[in-house]
């Protein structure tokens, strides 16, 4: 792929997200996001998956509210950062091909397994609703609604 197409897509991409995150920010979760989906695992059973309350989380960090965004997903709060850095290495690597010089550190099989027994863990202790493992739980909607935020 030319350098010209390469530039073209990462634009096309960052205007979708920039429309998806302008719209975002302007929605309500509480109303209902019509345009996203549901967590099919808390429609079926009423439990909380690690994803659920990501799309809450980042429409907080979009209007600025660090402690909105914690309350919803701590997990996805943190691993935000992380994620971000992850995903500009891979454009930088697919923008300039064989430019970008190789991590410090090699990654290592068992880093992936630990990430994975940690979202599973984070998925769990979520849905107990004794505290604090309950502080882990999203604010559910009905009480967005009701405190107006």
């Amino acid at each position: 792929m030319s350098t010209a197409a390469r530039i073209s897509v990462s634009a096309a991409v960052l205007l979708v997200g920039l429309v998806a995150a302008f719209s975002l920010r302007q929605d309500d979760p509480a109303d209902g996001v019509s345009w996203l989906p549901k967590c099919t695992l808390n429609s079926l059973t009423g439990l909380y998956c690690p994803g659920c309350g990501n799309t809450r989380a980042t429409r907080a960090l979009l209007n600025g509210d660090l402690a909105g965004a914690w309350h919803q997903n701590a997990a996805f709060v943190v691993a935000l950062p992380f994620l971000t850095w992850g995903a500009a290495r891979l454009w930088i690597a697919w923008m300039f091909p064989g430019k970008l010089k190789p991590l410090p550190f090699s990654w290592k099989y068992h880093y992936s397994v630990i990430l994975i027994v940690l979202v599973i863990l984070f998925g769990v202790l979520r849905n107990f609703p004794q505290k604090p493992f309950n502080w882990l739980a999203p604010v559910p909607l009905s009480k967005m609604k009701a405190e107006g935020s």
